[in-house]
């Protein structure tokens, strides 16, 4: 089902692009030839159609491929230096319409185009309208946002034929001057078009936040899996027409290592199913209410204070044996546990007083000590 799928996807954009690279060749010659440098702006407009194409075209193979050791992130990032490349050749050729246009009536250097000009016109605003709807079809069919947005990009080349058309029909009528101000029309709006592609791919090189909804999106999925507490700095970048994140995940901060871990991959997993744009989320646990100050950044660390603990609670006369030494760090202080084997005659609660205030004088830090009696018959 997905091989069909993508082969869909690629059979579309090579009609596409077989069409796109027909019609641009058919209207820049045939503007050259019979005088509109409206056809020839028409023209230079399909052509950035098929670039979109053949970007299109990338994107799919791209995306295809797995992560590697150099490209950890996977190949989105190729489409976007495709992108730019796209851009800057759309704003050169505006630029370049534009000034041919704009000399053309300053100068009053102006023809009439000929006649042909209108037919091959009018013959690329009903191809290009028909490509729009057997692309967003297959957009719709395969759920490609990247199919979608080349389908719109074949409408506003319909749309700027509509501009050339108007321009060369009015020239045939007598006011020669419509057809290169229909040139510049068509020059500004591929500038537009540069100036969207450019901005876009100039954002993701620069790993600007992603969208509002998708954000928004991910949040929501993410706050619905059970054991997620909160949420603290979700970063989302671009790669190509997909997304990845990162993210840290509050859980309960009295819960184990591995409980926390556990949930962690449950909205991961939840995420990378139900957000159809994210490609990866790296998630970070950390305990709500506690992901900074004393315990998250000042506490000693196990290998500082774990001989010290130990030590002393050894030390008492009714402790034979430390199973376990349990660390909790919290804003208050260090919150300790250990698991031990008492003395049979042992008074457990003694124990433990003596224990808390043996640790306390060489520990301020400590603001808990739990101690949990073991037999010696259920040790190993």
């Amino acid at each position: 089902m997905i091989s069909s799928l993508e082969t869909r996807k690629t059979r579309v954009t090579l009609v596409g692009a077989g069409i796109n690279l027909v019609l641009s060749l058919l209207k820049i010659a045939g503007g050259i030839m019979l005088a509109s440098p409206a056809l020839v702006a028409d023209g230079a407009h399909s052509l950035s159609d098929l670039a979109s194409d053949i970007m299109v075209l990338w994107g799919l193979r791209q995306g295809a491929r797995a992560p590697d050791d150099d490209h950890p992130y996977g190949h989105g990032r190729f489409e976007t230096l495709a992108t730019l490349a796209l851009a800057a050749l759309l704003a050169l050729t505006g630029i370049g319409i534009l000034w041919d246009g704009a000399g053309r009536l300053m100068s009053g250097a102006l023809t009439v185009p000929g006649l042909w000009a209108l037919v091959i016109v009018a013959l690329s605003i009903g191809v290009k309208e028909g490509l729009f709807h057997y692309t967003m079809a297959a957009a719709r069919a395969t759920k490609s946002t990247l199919l979608s947005a080349n389908a719109w990009h074949h409408r506003t080349d319909a749309l700027s034929s509509v501009v050339a058309l108007v321009g060369i029909g009015a020239a045939q009528l007598g006011l020669v001057w419509a057809d290169p101000l229909a040139a510049t029309i068509i020059a500004v709006m591929l500038l537009r078009v540069a100036w969207q592609f450019g901005k876009g791919a100039a954002d993701e090189l620069v790993d600007t936040q992603a969208p509002d909804d998708l954000r928004r999106a991910l949040e929501a999925c993410l706050h619905s899996t059970p054991g997620v507490c909160g949420l603290r700095d979700l970063r989302m970048r671009q790669h190509g027409a997909r997304v990845v994140a990162d993210v840290s995940v509050m859980v309960d901060p009295l819960i184990s290592v591995t409980e926390g871990h556990r949930i962690a991959e449950a909205a991961r997993a939840q995420a990378l199913a139900q957000v159809d744009a994210l490609e990866d989320l790296i998630i970070h646990v950390e305990p709500a209410g506690h992901f900074e100050g004393f315990g998250a950044e000042q506490a000693p660390l196990r290998t500082e204070l774990e001989g010290q603990v130990l030590t002393l609670a050894l030390a008492h006369p009714m402790v034979r044996q430390v199973e376990r030494l349990h660390l909790g760090y919290f804003e208050d202080g260090l919150h300790l546990e250990l698991l031990a084997e008492l003395a049979p005659e042992a008074d457990h609660a003694l124990t433990e007083t003596q224990i808390i205030a043996a640790i306390g004088d060489v520990l301020p830090e400590l603001t808990q000590l739990r101690l949990h009696r073991i037999s010696a018959g259920l040790r190993g």
